[in-house]
């Protein structure tokens, strides 16, 4: 287990840094920045420890895709733990770590965002409930509740698992565990954790409620993905080895003890899909039906024909690498994934690249305004992805402010600063409101035609400010 998880490190930590930061990486750091319990888009776990990555690190993309390439490997050696619990062999552990490390897991390794030390969060609560559930020490409820607790300062996804849990606790009559006051510490232990980040939303309006509103606008686009997520998270070719761990987990006498995490993973699922959640919400229990599906892969390569059999899950296992490197790292030169029809099909890795010639549009903007303006001048991104590599790779630019999301809240600008430079797309569209005047004087362009979220996109130069900044800031704020 630990050399597959080491050698998965190894990889996430070679391809690191080879196109460069993601916007909301680089969001994050900056945000981290600005320390709070809180932020209109997120708890302040993923932003604290970005900002303390680079502070520790240094301004690169691998400094703050180090800790999420190691909470993956944590990752694969938990699952390979978890399947020993389940009554796993020591190959069938193994099994656990190989389909975990050549799974979602992999992609999810090589980017900085909230979802890593989520996935980490619920991976570590199953593990200690499959524990739990066979009779371990009922102490590690204190545990359970100290992960969520701190899960929960990052995402607050983990309220399916435990509404799974509570289900799954109760379909299954397990008494003995709903009467133990040390299940109950669980909950306790959590809530009081997560209670700076609630008290922090209850004070500013539940912009959390906000978000999630806006989110489940896309609700048929983001139930429409799910299968197919689950299916390429699991592994193209490994997909099998995770069914046959839900239906153990499920139906099989022997799985019993741990029926309540398996009716918590299909509850979980079905929370998702009803609430119109993006669609990787629902892959946090993978964890338990990677490592109950190596158990019953295990099972099946002992019943005869072992060598044919491991030939095959190796075959399946080598190609699930292959499909899962080749869509979500950066390992082609960026000349030939311009090529490629990869930018239009994982979006995210298209948005790492062009950053270094993005702020070189920009500062050649600011540069060529006449110094009196320059003197006045700010820069208004229309979206944090704008802002940030502004903030985060500065080269000696104005203030940078934006109306998205956290930023709104760290503005306005100074009223001296009535000149600005504008990138992106008006949001909203009707510039006239705010500025006597606006003209377009560049475009982005990251130099390989790659169509990414900023390729294009117009930078501008905006003049005569109608109002004060503080009376036109509320019709500038958006979150999305």
């Amino acid at each position: 287990m630990l050399l597959v998880a080491g050698l998965m490190l190894v990889l996430l930590l070679a391809v690191s840094g080879a196109y460069g930061f993601h916007g909301d990486e680089m969001y994050y750091v900056v945000a981290g920045r600005h320390p709070a319990f809180g932020y209109v888009d997120q708890p302040p776990l993923t932003p604290l420890l970005s900002a303390g990555s680079v502070a520790v690190l240094g301004v690169t993309a691998t400094a703050v895709r180090v800790l999420p390439a190691l909470e993956m490997a944590v990752i694969v050696v938990l699952v390979g733990l978890t399947a020993g619990d389940l009554g796993g062999s020591r190959r069938a552990q193994v099994l656990a770590a190989v389909t975990a490390a050549l799974s979602g897991y992999l992609g999810a390794g090589h980017l900085d965002t909230t979802t890593d030390a989520d996935l980490l969060a619920w991976a570590v609560i199953v593990w200690l409930v499959v524990k739990l559930l066979a009779g371990g020490d009922r102490r590690l409820w204190l545990a359970v509740g100290g992960t969520a607790g701190i899960g929960l300062e990052n995402k607050d996804t983990l309220l399916f698992l435990a509404a799974g849990l509570a289900v799954g606790l109760v379909v299954s009559r397990r008494w003995d565990v709903i009467g133990s006051p040390w299940a109950w510490a669980a909950p306790a232990i959590a809530l009081l954790l997560w209670a700076p980040n609630l008290v922090w939303e209850q004070r500013n309006g539940w912009p959390q409620l906000i978000m999630a509103a806006q989110i489940a606008g896309y609700a048929a686009d983001n139930r429409a993905q799910i299968l197919p997520l689950l299916w390429l998270f699991t592994g193209p070719l490994l997909f099998p080895v995770s069914a046959a761990g839900l239906v153990w987990v499920l139906c099989s006498k022997a799985a019993r003890p741990w029926r309540p995490i398996g009716v918590a993973s299909v509850v979980a699922l079905a929370l998702v899909v009803v609430t119109g959640g993006k669609a990787y919400y629902a892959i946090g229990t993978a964890p338990l039906l990677m490592a109950a599906g190596a158990t019953v892969t295990d099972r099946w390569l002992a019943r005869g024909h072992r060598r044919i059999r491991l030939a095959g899950f190796g075959t399946a296992a080598v190609l699930s690498g292959i499909v899962v490197t080749f869509l979500t790292l950066p390992i082609l030169p960026l000349a030939a994934y311009a090529r490629s029809g990869l930018p239009a099909a994982v979006p995210d890795t298209a948005d790492q690249v062009g950053w270094p010639q993005f702020v070189a549009t920009v500062t050649r903007v600011v540069t060529a305004l006449p110094p009196s303006e320059r003197d006045r001048a700010v820069i208004l991104g229309d979206d944090y992805s704008e802002a940030s590599p502004l903030v985060l790779l500065d080269a000696g630019l104005p203030p940078v402010y934006s109306g998205h999301n956290a930023y709104w809240d760290w503005g306005p600008p100074p009223t001296s600063r009535t000149v600005v430079v504008h990138v992106g797309d008006w949001r909203p569209t009707d510039w006239s409101r705010f500025f006597v005047g606006c003209h377009d004087v560049a475009h982005i362009d990251n130099g390989f035609g790659i169509d990414n979220a900023e390729q294009g996109k117009a930078i501008s130069v905006c003049t005569g400010l109608r109002e004060p900044w503080r009376a036109i800031w509320p019709a500038l704020r958006t979150i999305s």
